[in-house]
């Protein structure tokens, strides 16, 4: 079975065992990736119609999440965390997930808006396909910890491109080590330069050591401190369960607070 096979299964566990038997679900933070994107186009997992029939408000968290909403026809139940401040239920992908639930995020680019749906959401649970699911991050995972960094759109008018990514790597390799020459500015593949995020930003993708027992939240906090940061694609403490397909069918899970 393909790798679809675990995205649909997956997807159809979510649908059937945690939304559905569901009643008081108004507002829904729609997550972004491969897996959320599979729930929303295929009429057999339901999720598109399951929104549309229960006039359910829905939060995106990103440009990607916007347009499937869009796609489907439910350009009228879209809300935002100004008018919709409380999330009943969000659902997202995950880059890699450790058994304490705390996630890597941001392959897709999308992590400010996709921590902050979070963050304002009663419940979040993750869909994943197994190889995503490890004991300690970055062992399947090795594309880095994507740092979100700032630009001010009105210098680039002026052709002004300075950010603080080379102050924030140092600063970051200094105090958790990591590898200096595979730390770098995520670049695009359509467009000349870097990526540029749905909020203006860069992303500097932090190559860890993943040798070293780091304490997640510490370095979550040390990052968003530092001059320039906006946001981090380490989720720690916000996920309640992580649901897991497998090429088989089956799936597994991880509910916070049980092992």
């Amino acid at each position: 079975m393909s790798g679809d096979a675990a995205k649909r299964a997956v997807a159809k566990y979510i649908m059937s065992k945690v939304l559905q038997p569901r009643t008081n679900i108004k507002s829904f933070g729609l997550g972004s990736g491969t897996t959320i994107e599979l729930a929303m186009r295929e009429k057999d997992i339901g999720l598109a119609e399951y929104l549309k029939t229960n006039k359910i408000k829905i939060v995106p968290t990103s440009f990607q999440a916007y347009q499937m909403v869009i796609d489907n026809g439910l350009e009228d139940q879209l809300t935002n965390i100004n008018e919709t401040p409380m999330i009943d239920l969000h659902v997202d992908g995950a880059d890699e997930v450790d058994e304490n639930l705390t996630l890597i995020k941001g392959g897709g680019g999308c992590f400010l808006l996709e921590k902050t749906v979070a963050l304002h959401a009663k419940e979040l649970v993750i869909v994943a396909t197994q190889s995503k699911r490890v004991k300690q991050l970055g062992q399947t995972w090795t594309k880095g910890i994507p740092i979100e960094i700032k630009i001010d759109s009105s210098k680039v008018v002026q052709c002004d491109y300075s950010h603080n990514a080379p102050e924030i790597k140092a600063a970051v390799l200094k105090k958790f080590g990591g590898d200096e020459k595979k730390t770098t500015l995520r670049q695009a593949e359509k467009k000349c330069g870097p990526v540029v995020t749905d909020a203006g930003n860069l992303i500097l993708d932090w190559s860890f050591p993943t040798e070293a027992k780091l304490d997640w939240k510490t370095v979550d906090e040390y990052i968003k401190k530092l001059p320039g940061v906006a946001e981090t694609g380490i989720f720690v403490n916000m996920a309640k369960s992580a649901y897991f397909g497998h090429d088989d069918g089956n799936v597994t899970f991880i509910e916070a607070g049980k092992t």
